[in-house]
């Protein structure tokens, strides 16, 4: 019997809009001008040569597999090395205006708080686990404005842990915290690697969400529910 649920956030517990890059790199670009004291058409420059490396290496990340997860800074910190004992500074910043820019793109739905609460009442605990560069700070506050942190237990972001889902660490963090069995809790989510197959790799149920994603769920594997709106999971959960 389902004891607990554990949520992705973005494109499951809210819809995430499309990111705008283009603030991060103007908002870094003022960051320079400001600090190093360069030149607006250098500072410009800079970004862009800056951004273009650590966006290819974020796609290689993705592309090959690999789930190791380093914050936004650790990624340009080479790339920076240029500016010496401001590394560091330049760094934080650009991880700063990268997790804001983020999380202004959460767009909540009707009925979340709602739907969380009924879950209460039944006597199930909730956490959320997402993948994300975005500090914990950041995402904390976020839901905090949202009204929902405070429903879940635990919040596990892949980038205080190190690793992304589907590595099987960041769903036994989670557990671990709500020090449950597997097999009592139900994890949901919008993808199928990240939300059903890794989740059902530590021995947990998963639920695909099409509210937002409509990822195709015949991936060859065992069949798992797949439910339109997120309400619909509590039919899933006995």
């Amino acid at each position: 019997m389902t004891r607990a649920v554990l949520f992705d956030l973005g494109d499951t517990l809210f819809r995430l809009n499309a990111f705008d890059h283009e603030r991060v790199k103007a908002r870094f670009a003022a960051s320079l001008c400001e600090r190093m004291m360069l030149g607006e058409p250098e500072a410009l420059t800079a970004t862009a040569s800056l951004y273009e490396e650590f966006s290819e290496a974020l796609r290689l990340s993705y592309q090959e597999g690999r789930t190791a997860e380093v914050t936004v800074a650790a990624h340009v910190a080479t790339s920076l090395s240029a500016f010496g004992g401001e590394r560091e500074w330049l760094g934080n910043e650009l991880d700063q205006h990268f997790g804001e820019t983020d999380t202004a793109r959460w767009e909540l739905p009707p009925g979340r708080a709602e739907l969380l609460e009924a879950l209460l009442s039944r006597g199930l605990r909730i956490g959320f686990v997402s993948n994300t560069l975005t500090s914990a700070a950041l995402m904390d506050a976020r839901l905090h404005e949202f009204g929902l942190r405070d429903f879940a237990e635990v919040a596990v972001y892949s980038v205080a842990v190190g690793h992304r889902k589907p590595s099987p660490l960041i769903y036994r963090r989670a557990l671990e915290a709500l020090d449950m069995e597997p097999a009592d809790v139900a994890f949901v989510g919008d993808r199928v690697r990240e939300d059903v197959r890794g989740p059902q790799s530590v021995g947990m149920r998963g639920i695909l969400t099409h509210e937002f994603r409509q990822e195709p769920a015949d991936d060859g594997g065992e069949p798992f529910p797949v439910i339109q709106r997120l309400d619909e999971v509590i039919n899933h959960l006995g």
